[in-house]
């Protein structure tokens, strides 16, 4: 099978599901942002609140067939960080709603590697610190396409404190069935 499509959606297309102040804190300080988060310019952030568990959706365009034939999903990635105690604790799939898929082992650290970011000195003082992660995951086996899909993350804050959780964005690679 060749990788004949890859998606990406950036960090505003996440839904949360859980929300509200018993759930989600005001992020940097907007008031405004407690219970819904803050979706920036380049990158949505979240502040979990202390023991709490918080459910993310990252919808992916999912093409389904190419020239009449059809797709497999192939892999998904995630951009994204965490800070003050905050853990992305599992990663699942969903394919038409109803077919939940796990990529990771529940409470387990997800596999991901440093995705670094220098902001030009122009612009440097509208950006936050960052440490940015890269997580790939192949699907195995991969998934015959005849739905949608969605990545949906589980975050995780300490039992005695609130912990911050910021996307960049999620993606996918279709396959070909050949």
């Amino acid at each position: 099978m060749a990788i004949v499509a890859r998606h990406w959606v950036p960090s505003a297309a996440v839904q949360v599901q859980e929300r509200g102040a018993e759930y989600l804190g005001p992020v940097d300080g907007a008031d405004w942002s407690e219970g819904v988060g803050f979706h920036r310019g380049f990158f949505s952030a979240f502040r979990v609140r202390a023991g709490k568990d918080v459910w993310f959706h990252f919808p992916l365009p999912t093409p389904v067939e190419i020239g009449g034939k059809p797709l497999h999903l192939d892999s998904v990635s995630l951009l994204w960080e965490t800070g003050d105690g905050a853990q992305l604790t599992w990663l699942v799939l969903q394919h038409g709603g109803m077919e939940r898929l796990p990529l990771t082992e529940r409470l387990a650290p997800l596999p991901s590697s440093p995705e670094p970011f220098e902001p030009p000195e122009l612009w440097r003082q509208y950006y936050p610190a960052s440490d940015r992660r890269l997580t790939e995951l192949p699907v195995s086996p991969r998934v015959p396409l005849r739905f949608g899909v969605q990545l949906c993350v589980l975050a995780s804050a300490a039992v005695d404190r609130d912990g911050l959780v910021r996307f960049y964005g999620a993606g996918a690679a279709f396959a070909d069935g050949a």
